[in-house]
């Protein structure tokens, strides 16, 4: 018997059993790898789906939005309405735009009024300077003035400062109150540059950019330290990063125009066209203009409360048009309102009754996902040019048409629509 293989097998066993537990560990290692990335493909397809059809769910909400638009112009004409926007309308009833079932996931939609919020490219200073005392107190009257100033200095073409400069251009002059800030004697000490656009604000947010105008006074807060807020968890509900719709203190305000805005952003726009709503303005914009135009008594603020109960025949809720402005001269039915004051206050600011700008934020929620959609829309009636001899043209159209006007020998006709057209499309 040969004694070496007798002591050999068992060493080669040891070493085929290592080999085995090692290859079981490696294939084990290799099967659990694909099955975390096969969780992973599914979650994340999972995900895509999901985010999918919350886009989907967005764009129905802006699909129902602008179909409510385009009914409240068919209604006002088809009615014989005085034609005005006001909120009693359709486009206004958030009760079924909120939380609507659709598809397994829900959308919820919101119209919103530009034409209720000043315009920063057209606003009176007197304007500015009373919505910065709104927000910083009657106290402050002086930096008012210098932050409206600095307003009208960015939006116009020039670079010569509206108040005298002594011959200084606009940067140095701003940088001169700059200096007066800083405790410094001369704007060329100022350690920093300051240049103005000259052109009009394109967004609110160039606001930021202005003399004067903090972040407390843009947002009515301080960003850091609402986030750092939010981190703690002491504030998640009223957080700047809770980006959904029905939490946004511009967006909900517009549903309840009685909340107080939280800063200069929520009070102005660049998308209307320089008038103001007095169907749809908040208190807070009224109380403005109001003030600038030196209506005093009563208080500009409970001036704007009763046109705001007038135009709502004091409801609350289920309000109807009933009472609603049909122009700016029946504003003198207010009590406390006479004819020259509402002279002043169309000189200051031109008012209206109708809109034509909106603005619509749309949100789909499916599962986890949460899409949002928001655009500003122009919205008015047009005219096209018909052919109705085309194969494609509705035969139910041509024979109501025919019957409408039997003598009617011409083959091309013009329709009147209502048109919504996108003027400013995000999606996030």
């Amino acid at each position: 018997m040969n004694i070496n293989r007798l002591h050999t097998q068992p060493a080669n066993r040891g070493v085929v059993l290592i080999l085995t537990l090692w290859i079981v560990t490696v294939l084990s290692l290799v099967a659990y790898s694909l099955a975390f990335e096969m969780r992973l493909e599914v979650r994340l397809t999972k995900l895509k789906k999901d985010n999918l059809i919350a886009h989907q769910l967005a764009k129905a909400g802006m699909a129902k939005a602008v179909c409510d638009l385009k009914n409240d112009m068919v209604i006002d004409r088809s009615e014989d309405f005085q034609v005005l926007d006001a909120e009693g309308d359709v486009w206004k009833n958030p009760e079924d735009k909120i939380n609507i079932e659709m598809g397994g996931g829900s959308y919820s939609v919101k119209i919103i009024d530009e034409e209720s919020f000043l315009n920063l490219n057209s606003v009176n200073a007197l304007v500015i300077v009373e919505t910065v005392k709104y927000f910083w107190g009657e106290d402050l009257e002086e930096e008012a003035k210098k932050i409206a100033r600095a307003v009208v200095d960015w939006r116009d073409a020039d670079d010569i400062p509206i108040e005298n400069g002594a011959g200084m251009k606009e940067r140095d002059f701003y940088r001169q109150y700059m200096a007066e800030d800083m405790g410094l004697m001369d704007y060329e000490d100022v350690p920093f540059s300051y240049r103005l656009k000259n052109d009009h604000f394109t967004t609110v947010e160039e606001l930021l950019d202005v003399y004067g105008v903090t972040q407390d006074l843009f947002y009515g807060y301080d960003p850091a330290e609402r986030k750092e807020e939010y981190i703690s968890g002491r504030d998640r509900e009223s957080s700047s990063d809770n980006i959904h719709i029905m939490s946004s203190s511009r967006e909900s305000s517009e549903y309840n125009i009685d909340l107080v805005p939280e800063g200069v952003r929520d009070m102005y726009t660049v998308h209307s066209n320089g008038l103001v709503n007095i169907n749809t303005a908040g208190e807070s914009v009224l109380t403005v203009i109001l003030a600038a135009a030196n209506i005093s008594d009563p208080k500009p603020e409970d001036m704007a409360k009763a046109i705001i109960d007038f135009r709502r025949d004091s409801a609350k809720e289920d309000i109807d048009n009933d009472q609603a402005f049909r122009n700016v001269g029946e504003l003198s039915q207010v009590e406390g309102l006479s004819g020259p004051m509402i002279s002043r206050l169309q000189s200051l600011q031109r008012l209206t009754t109708t809109s034509s700008n909106f603005r619509i934020i749309a949100e789909g929620n499916y599962g986890s996902a949460h899409r949002t959609i928001e655009a500003v829309v122009s919205r008015k009636w047009e005219t096209f040019n018909v052919d109705t001899t085309e194969e494609d043209f509705d035969p139910d159209v041509r024979r109501r048409i025919k019957r409408e006007d039997e003598n009617k020998s011409e083959d091309k006709i013009t329709v009147e629509s209502p048109t919504v057209r996108i003027v400013r499309l995000q999606e996030r």
